[in-house]
């Protein structure tokens, strides 16, 4: 739980999502633990529950867990994931809105490139079972996503690797955004 709360502050210092937003979750056996809904990520004492990742009947928790918990249930049951961290970073959500459900942002810089290779833009509304299984089909094959105008997914073996993938996310999409459209101003500027 303590390490919830730590990643929960590095997040919102790190700009990779506002207070309000966002949510963050850890697998521990047959539960996870996460934050609830409407919790502050900068403030996440007595804000994380824990509840079954394959209910057998709805849990009472449910209720208060975060409004995303059956998008982290399903990448939990289809990923190797140990720990999911969802953000709202600036330039993800641009570079998502520049792009169709399906594609790839290609990233620019080798750090990314290494960490990332690519990123893929799925679709779904907030909480939607349509996001459920596009996040975690998608999240089989790669370690982040971002959704269509709402923001980032990260998996990780530790809530650590996690950060590192919400981290490099946003760096890839910022030096993604700058590098096209510094090419769109030489080349504005050649056709002079």
């Amino acid at each position: 739980m303590q390490e919830l709360i730590k990643y929960g502050k590095k997040i919102v210092a790190a700009g990779l999502a506002h207070s309000h937003f966002g949510n963050v979750s850890k697998r521990v056996g047959d539960e996870m633990l996460i934050s609830t809904t409407g919790s502050m990520l900068d403030e996440l004492e007595g804000q994380i529950v824990s509840v079954p990742i394959d209910p057998t009947a709805p849990d009472e928790l449910d209720v208060i867990a975060s409004s995303e918990v059956n998008v982290h249930r399903a990448i939990y049951k289809e990923t190797s994931a140990l720990a999911i961290l969802h953000g709202h970073s600036k330039y993800a959500v641009v570079m998502s809105l520049l792009y169709k459900s399906g594609e790839q942002i290609v990233p620019e810089d080798s750090e990314s490139i290494y960490f990332l290779h690519e990123i893929p833009v799925v679709t779904g509304g907030i909480g939607s079972e349509e996001l459920a299984q596009n996040a975690a089909r998608a999240l089989r094959d790669h370690k982040g996503i971002i959704v269509l105008g709402h923001g980032t997914f990260a998996r990780g073996a530790t809530v650590d690797e996690a950060f590192v993938i919400l981290s490099s996310i946003e760096h890839a999409c910022m030096i993604k955004y700058l590098t096209d459209v510094a090419k769109h101003l030489i080349l504005r500027s050649c056709h002079r």
